[in-house]
C-alpha cells in the first residue's frame, strides 16, 4: 500500500515539469550534398518558427527551391507569394508594411534578391531565405551553422603511402632518451664507449702487473 501511494505522489509530481517543458525546435533540414540548395523560411512574426529545408533536385529557380524544400506557396490576385505554409491566414488583401522578403546568403550575411522567386536561379550549394517583415533582415538564423558541403571523401587508391620508420627514427631497445627527447649517449647501447669498463680493466690490469713484480722480487 504505501508502495502504490508512493508511486502515485512521484506521477503527480511530474506534471508540473511537463507542462513547463518548453517544445522542441524544429529539426535543421540543412543539406548535406553540396548540390543541394538550403532553404530557410522564417515565420516568426506570425507565430510561427524558423524552419529549415532541403532542395536536392537542381531546382531551376527560387520558387522551385521553396516548393522541393517542403514548403508551400499562395498566391494572391497579382500572383505574388502572400503566404508560406498558409501563413499569414488569410493573405492579407491590402499591404500594410509586411511581406515574404526573399534573401540569399553570401559570404555569411543575408542579401536581398533583386528578382523575384520565379526569375531567380539559386546556386548549388547556396543557402535561400524567406521572413515575413519590412524587407529589412532576413531570416533570424545562425548562418554559420548551416552547411550545404561535406569533407570530401580521400580516394585511397590516389593517396600516397608514407615512407616507413627507418631504425634510426626511434631509440633502439639500450637506448634512453634524455630531456628533451635527445638520445643520450651516455646510456647508449650503441655506438658509445663503455669507459667505466675500460677503468676497470686497466685497474685489473695494474694489479696484476704488480702482483707479478712483487712475487718476482721475492724469490730473488
Amino acid at each position: 500500500m504505501l508502495l502504490r501511494r508512493a508511486a502515485l505522489v512521484a506521477a503527480f509530481s511530474l506534471f508540473p515539469l511537463l507542462a513547463a517543458a518548453p517544445a522542441q525546435a524544429a529539426p535543421d533540414g540543412a543539406c548535406t550534398d553540396p548540390t543541394g540548395v538550403t532553404v530557410v523560411v522564417d515565420a516568426t512574426a506570425l507565430g510561427g518558427d524558423v524552419s529549415i529545408g532541403c532542395a536536392d533536385d537542381s531546382p531551376a529557380t527560387g520558387t522551385d527551391a521553396l516548393r522541393q524544400a517542403g514548403f508551400t506557396d499562395t498566391r494572391d490576385a497579382s500572383g505574388l507569394i502572400c503566404a508560406v505554409d498558409n501563413l499569414p491566414d488569410p493573405c492579407p488583401t491590402t499591404f500594410e508594411g509586411s511581406y515574404w522578403s526573399y534573401w540569399n546568403a553570401q559570404d555569411g550575411t543575408w542579401q536581398a534578391y533583386m528578382e523575384g522567386s520565379d526569375t531567380a536561379a539559386p546556386q548549388p550549394g547556396g543557402i535561400e531565405g524567406w521572413r515575413w517583415s519590412d524587407g529589412s533582415a532576413g531570416p533570424d538564423v545562425d548562418l554559420t551553422a548551416l552547411t550545404t558541403s561535406t569533407p570530401e571523401a580521400t580516394d585511397p587508391a590516389t593517396e600516397t603511402a608514407s615512407p616507413a620508420a627507418t631504425a634510426t627514427d626511434a631509440p633502439s631497445a639500450t637506448e634512453t632518451l634524455a630531456p628533451g627527447g635527445q638520445v643520450d649517449e651516455q646510456s647508449s647501447g650503441g655506438t658509445s664507449v663503455p669507459w667505466f669498463g675500460i677503468v676497470v680493466g686497466l685497474i685489473a690490469l695494474g694489479l696484476v702487473v704488480t702482483t707479478a713484480v712483487v712475487m718476482r722480487r721475492g724469490r730473488s
